[in-house]
């Protein structure tokens, strides 16, 4: 046989065992076998010599070394070594070069005369020259011998020892063998020796793909699965191989080690690629390095025979760690840019032509910036918000130009503002001489407008409003619409330094009950403030808020039109129906941003927290406060920390309150509405404390801001509720029933729990009643009682003994909607006002019986 022919290990097994039995018989033979590192070619070595030993034959074995191969007749000195020569006559017959190959020749003819002789080289592409030309003077002469003479080598030998090659393909009694890898049947037995006999077709499957057919790796996974204690039996399923540990990444190393430089620049490629290649890709990133599309096919050939990859990606996630982790730092650099460059010659994904320049950071190359700042953008509208940070962060680096440092700056701040608004204050000082030096567009300066107002910079928002107040005509629409929309939440927000914007108009002036079918989400919110700023929450107004509502939810609801909604809603009194809302955006905030996210649940835990609903609102604060810790939530801390507060207190941990008020909150906050917020829940921990002139102290400045703000919001006058149990516990319960009958006086506040403590104080203060509090004679409510549907009548009940909307809802089987609805009959039936009016009559016997 002088073709080459590709055999896996059974078939090699038995060529071999036939040309031994043909040596045996006299008719001499030698056999060369290739193939790549790992595939089992040592394994071919010492099954030969097994057989030979067996058979009585003589076995004469020697390694070569790339170590060695500078030593002249290294491989010819372990031959001779092996027939008992001393190193004194090896040394002797090696001073005549011209004797070696007679010395050699006869020694082996003498052995062969007396009994079989097998000869073998194990690694012979790393033999010397002059042993390898007198071991080729032997071979040449093989044929009269009793004598089987077995060379391995790697698969380029042919490239590399032409002369060997050439006579194995010319000798008809010299075989060239390709070993292939292991076939069903070998794997098969592999695993049946370490798992025993029940070895099912899914395992061998999944072992066979996992090491690539490598007897190398095979083995390897084989200790790395012993040594994780050898989980499952292999004939009750299929059992997977591991993942791959200290085995697989010893195997892969050594196999790295005899890779040619080709193909190990062949294996970084593909590792570095990853998931991303495809023939062309690899075929570009390769030709980059300096490789033809011949080289590199050979070398992703070798790859594949190796076990190591299928052509384009690694079996193993361990092997491919290995070649990373193996990398010089400065080449890992340099592959990584040149992956991008291929990635983006070949229309790949932004996101992954821009992860391998981030890899490959600092890059110079303008056409990168640009390609980071795009994957960033991309990533930004997909909520990946660390993702385009990492980019930008890239982009930053890269950019030389002062113009373009400026905008990349704008959109990382941008995008740190969805991970982590506190943040971006590192950034204001820098971002606020870009706009002045009008270097931002538009767009990020009034971004950057909305990053100052969350850090309570009012007078620097105001300088940058003016600013661009003064080129509101070369503003787009939509610019035009933010613009208001910062205004308007400037006002809110602060009331005392954005009193001068309370009544600023709006263009165009829209109805705020007709304007929610914009196509701009960001101006309906800002009509919706604006009209709540301006007019008081109307029914119009809060109409328009639903409509909002209804039109961001369902798809990915933008954070601020959605905040000014719900703000329209609790400044109406609707306090369940926010919440409502608020749930269905929590469920549905998992994809968002961790800003969004965080902001959102912490107006959920608001609401909670002011419906008597503690458990509630304490997770959902807890879960605001662990996405966004204190320092980043700058003057708005005071709305998580507020909500936690008056849920712990609820709840009867006051310790839990107390670690609350220890996180440091900007002294800015007080100058806004989440000051007062703080303020409300700070007192309701003294009060429940005993703490009760502190307590009364934080109400009444709560009462003084209310009063210089002209602030007429239902849930802050709760303020009165608190303060009033505080008088009376010091002794003024006069002026604590003034208070009371203030609080009991105005319309509902939306929250049936807090109407019920207040009336609960007043009766233990010796309230006369509710029924002539609410300006109606007895007679004159009992008579309108009548007028109530036996439904009706029903929810009045449960509503006037203080259970909620959603309460009611569960108790008798209806949606909290149809609870509102009659409950707006009731109230109009009876003409009162809200909860704490209906009268007690609702449960007379009398009224049960018509």
């Amino acid at each position: 046989m002088s073709v080459m022919e590709l055999a896996e290990r059974c078939r090699a097994q038995q060529l071999l065992d036939g040309l031994f039995r043909e040596a045996r018989d006299g008719r001499g033979q030698a056999a060369l076998v290739l193939g790549p590192p790992g595939v089992g070619k040592t394994r071919m070595v010492d099954y030969v010599k097994g057989q030979a030993e067996q058979a009585g034959a003589t076995v004469l074995s020697a390694t070569a070394s790339a170590a060695e191969r500078s030593f002249p007749l290294g491989v010819v000195a372990q031959l001779l070594s092996c027939l008992g020569y001393s190193m004194d006559e090896i040394a002797a017959a090696c001073e005549s070069p011209a004797k070696v190959a007679a010395v050699v020749h006869d020694a082996v003819c003498e052995v062969a005369e007396r009994t079989p002789l097998i000869v073998t080289v194990d690694d012979v592409h790393d033999i010397d020259s002059e042993s390898l030309r007198y071991l080729l003077y032997v071979i040449h002469r093989v044929a009269p011998l009793r004598a089987l003479i077995l060379l391995t080598g790697s698969s380029d030998l042919p490239q590399q020892s032409p002369a060997l090659t050439a006579e194995y393909m010319r000798n008809p009694s010299c075989s060239l063998l390709r070993l292939a890898s292991l076939c069903a049947a070998c794997v098969r037995g592999v695993l049946a020796e370490h798992m025993g006999s029940g070895v099912c077709d899914r395992t061998v499957s999944l072992w066979r793909r996992a090491s690539g057919g490598s007897p190398l790796l095979l083995h390897a996974l084989l200790k790395d699965w012993s040594s994780s204690g050898a989980p499952g039996e292999a004939g009750q399923g299929a059992v997977p191989p591991p993942p791959g540990g200290d085995a697989v990444r010893f195997a892969v190393q050594y196999i790295h080690g005899l890779m040619t430089e080709d193909g190990l620049r062949t294996a970084r490629a593909l590792a570095v690629l990853g998931e991303s290649a495809t023939a062309e890709r690899v075929e570009r990133l390769l030709h980059h390095l300096g490789m033809s599309a011949g080289e590199a096919a050979r070398s992703r050939t070798a790859l594949e025979a190796a076990g190591l990859t299928d052509g384009l990606a690694y079996h193993l996630e361990a092997a491919r760690d290995v070649v990373l982790d193996g990398m010089p730092s400065d080449e890992r650099t340099r592959l990584h840019l040149n992956a991008a460059l291929a990635l983006r010659e070949s229309n790949a994904e932004l996101g992954v032509v821009a992860g391998h320049l981030v890899q490959a950071r600092p890059v110079q190359e303008p056409w990168a910036v640009i390609a980071l700042r795009e994957a960033a953008a991309q990533a930004l509208h997909e909520h990946d918000a660390e993702q385009a940070i990492a980019f930008l962060r890239a982009a930053y680096d890269a950019s030389a130009d002062g113009s373009v440092r400026a905008l990349v700056r704008a959109e990382l701040a941008q995008a740190e503002w969805e991970v982590d608004p506190g943040a971006v204050r590192w950034h204001l000082t820098d971002l606020l001489d870009e706009h002045r030096a009008g270097r931002l567009s538009r767009d990020h300066s009034l971004l950057l407008g909305m990053y100052l107002l969350w850090s309570g910079r009012t007078q620097e928002v105001s300088a940058l409003l003016s600013d661009l107040d003064a080129v509101r005509e070369e503003l787009p629409q939509d610019a035009r619409a933010r613009l208001d929309a910062l205004r308007v939440w400037l006002a809110y927000f602060f009331p005392n330094h954005g009193a001068r914007y309370r009544h600023s108009p709006l263009e165009p002036p829209h109805d705020p009950g007709q304007c929610i079918v914009s196509v701009d989400p960001q101006w309906d919110g800002a009509l919706v403030l604006a009209s709540l700023l301006t007019e008081g929450p109307t029914d119009d107004a809060c109409g328009a808020a639903e409509q909002l509502l209804q039109a961001q939810v369902p798809h990915e609801p933008l954070l601020a039109p959605t905040m000014a909604a719900l703000i329209s809603l609790i400044r109406a009194a609707r306090l369940e129906r926010a919440a409502d809302w608020c749930d269905r955006l929590v469920v549905g905030c998992s994809g968002r941003t961790t800003t969004c996210q965080a902001i959102l649940l912490a107006a959920s835990a608001i609401l909670e927290s002011w419906l008597g609903n503690f458990t509630t609102a304490l997770s959902r604060a807890e879960q605001a406060l662990a996405l966004l810790p204190p320092p980043a939530w700058g003057v708005a801390i005071g709305l998580p920390l507020s909500a936690k507060v008056l849920a712990c207190v609820g709840l009867g941990d006051l310790e839990a309150a107390t670690e609350c008020f220890r996180a440091p909150v900007p002294q800015l906050m007080f100058q806004s509405l989440p000051g007062l917020h703080y303020l409300q829940a700070r007192g309701r921990l003294h009060l429940a404390a005993g703490r009760h002139k502190a307590a009364l102290g934080d109400f009444y400045a709560c009462r003084d801001l209310m009063a210089a703000w002209k602030l007429k919001v239902s849930v802050f006058t709760a303020w009165r509720v608190y303060a009033a149990e505080a008088l009376a516990e010091l002794g003024d319960r006069d002026e604590a029933a003034r208070l009371l009958e203030e609080e009991l006086a105005q319309p509902d506040t939306g929250s049936p729990w807090l109407r019920k403590q207040a009336q609960v104080v007043y009766d233990r203060l010796g309230s006369t009643g509710s029924d002539t509090r609410s300006g109606m004679r007895p007679s004159a409510v009992t008579e309108e009682l009548h007028t109530l549907s036996r439904a009706e009548h029903r929810v009045a009940q449960l509503a006037r003994e203080g259970l909620t909307n959603r309460e009611i809802s569960e108790q008798l089987g209806v949606t909290p909607s149809t609870v509102e609805q009659h409950l707006t009959r009731i109230y109009r039936k009876l003409g009162v006002r809200g909860r704490a009016e209906l009268p007690v009559a609702l449960n007379s016997a009398e009224f049960c019986r018509s």
